[in-house]
């Protein structure tokens, strides 16, 4: 009987151990969808916010970005999406090992978030052409297809066809009567 017993005892905080982590994961979950991160330009003319899932979901512009050239609008909204993406990597990593631990399910959670969010690049790490690389050419030439210039009967003219009787006795009359 004690080995009856003693399974039931094991059973029973296994059970009161998978509830704990049930509640624990519960709460991370409720944590988890408050989170949102932004992250602004050097300058403070650019913001972008992120939420749980790394998606944009605010975009502020100051009005010092009129006049900025569009491509540099551009390259500098996405760098600021990476770094609030990097950045609620490392929050949700954090919520993570406060409130479930270093288990393996949670490990899981952090490693997705790392696996999708890596660092950002430096804009100083990005190599930057200094000159365009030449155009590509066809090998043997390619010849340019010339277009006749003139349609070959444009000298016919073509004119309508007398009008007979009946276009006559219309055109004399309304069509209402």
């Amino acid at each position: 009987m004690d080995d009856l017993t003693d399974a039931a005892d094991d059973l029973a905080r296994w059970a009161q151990d998978l509830e704990r982590k049930s509640q624990r994961y519960q709460e991370l979950h409720t944590k988890m969808a408050e989170v949102s991160v932004t992250d602004t330009s050097s300058d403070g003319r650019i913001a972008v916010t992120v939420d749980a899932n790394g998606c944009t979901t605010a975009l502020t512009l100051a009005a010092g970005v009129r006049g900025m050239d569009p491509s540099a609008v551009a390259a500098e909204l996405m760098a600021c999406t990476r770094r609030a993406q990097a950045r609620l990597r490392d929050r949700v990593a954090g919520l993570v090992h406060d409130v479930v631990g270093t288990d393996e399910p949670g490990a899981a959670i952090v490693g997705q978030y790392t696996e999708r969010f890596p660092d950002p690049i430096d804009s100083e790490q990005v190599p930057v052409a200094a000159t365009p690389p030449p155009p590509v050419t066809a090998w043997p030439p390619v010849e340019p297809e010339v277009r006749a210039a003139r349609k070959p009967d444009r000298d016919r003219v073509v004119a309508p066809v007398e009008p007979d009787e009946e276009d006559l006795f219309y055109q004399r009359k309304s069509w209402l009567q």
